[in-house]
This record gives C-alpha cells, sequence and structure tokens, in this order.
C-alpha cells in the first residue's frame, strides 16, 4: 500500500469513527459509559472527542503496526491531536463571531479540516523534530483521556462546556 493510500485510509477511519461518536451516545440509549468517550452534548467540548478519540485509536494500532521504531511518532501525533483540537476550537469560534450564527454544514467542514490539519501537523513536526519526548506525549493523552471524563460527568459552567445554539 502506498503512502497516499495509508494517508487516506487513516484520515477516512478518524473521520467516520467521528461521525460514529457523535450519535453513538443516542444510539446507545445514553449508555454513561459510552457517553465518556462519545458526544453527550452539542458542547464545543464535547465535539473535541469525536477528533480526540478516534485518533487516539488509530494512533494505539499504528504503535503496535507501523510506527514501533519511530520514537518521534508518539510525540508527533500528539502535538498533530493537540493541533487538530485547536483548530476546532479557534476556527470555531472565529467563525461564528465573524458570521454571527452557528451553521451545521460548516462545522462539519470544521471538523473535516481539523482531522485533515491534525495529520498535517504530525506529518511536519514528525519530519523536522528529533528526540521528543515520549513520556511526555504519553502523560498528555492520558491527561485529556481524564479530562474528557471529569468534564463529561461534571462539566464546568463555561462557554466551551456549554451547548452550542443551533
Amino acid at each position: 500500500m502506498n503512502n497516499r493510500t495509508r494517508i487516506i485510509i487513516r484520515y477516512l477511519f478518524v473521520v467516520l469513527f467521528g461521525v460514529f461518536l457523535h450519535f453513538a451516545y443516542e444510539l446507545s440509549g445514553e449508555n454513561p459509559i459510552v457517553g465518556l468517550f462519545a458526544l453527550v452534548i452539542e458542547s464545543i467540548w464535547e465535539h473535541l472527542k469525536l477528533l480526540f478519540f478516534p485518533m487516539l485509536l488509530l494512533t494505539i494500532w499504528d504503535l503496535f503496526t507501523n510506527y514501533r521504531n519511530n520514537l518521534n511518532f508518539l510525540p508527533a501525533r500528539t502535538i498533530g491531536i493537540l493541533a487538530g483540537m485547536a483548530f476546532i476550537v479557534v476556527v470555531y469560534y472565529t467563525v461564528t463571531g465573524v458570521i454571527g450564527m452557528n451553521i451545521a454544514w460548516v462545522n462539519i467542514l470544521i471538523y473535516l479540516l481539523s482531522v485533515a490539519y491534525a495529520f498535517w501537523i504530525e506529518r511536519k513536526v514528525c519530519v523536522k523534530c528529533r528526540n521528543l519526548s515520549i513520556t511526555w506525549a504519553i502523560i498528555i493523552l492520558v491527561l485529556f483521556i481524564i479530562l474528557f471524563i471529569i468534564f463529561t460527568i461534571a462539566p464546568p459552567t463555561l462557554g466551551i462546556f456549554l451547548p452550542i445554539a443551533a
């Protein structure tokens, strides 16, 4: 399989699994365990799960199959995930601030672009940087897992955790 095909398959996996997670909580009959990893309410924070958890699952797969000996892979992927999540937050608030409303197809486009951006940043970091900290990458990923769990159970009353207006 050539590199372009591998990139497309990874992108489609993350996007499609993220779309599934958008509806998984509702489809599960609002199972609280599913809610820890899937979108529970229509908040920006919850939408970050749609990028984070599919990319985390892909990361675990990649670590065991393709990138066992690449010491920069996990830190680069972690930076890509963080960049993709930051892209969602920054672009969503910028676009809704400029146009003054929340538009569903724009939100979908933001998600699609955020996944592409995450992979692009990962590639740039992996190629250009050496000796990145695997330990810090693991700490950051585990920290976000914990934060997603805590803030799903008890979200703060900050804007990013509140439902977005349709």
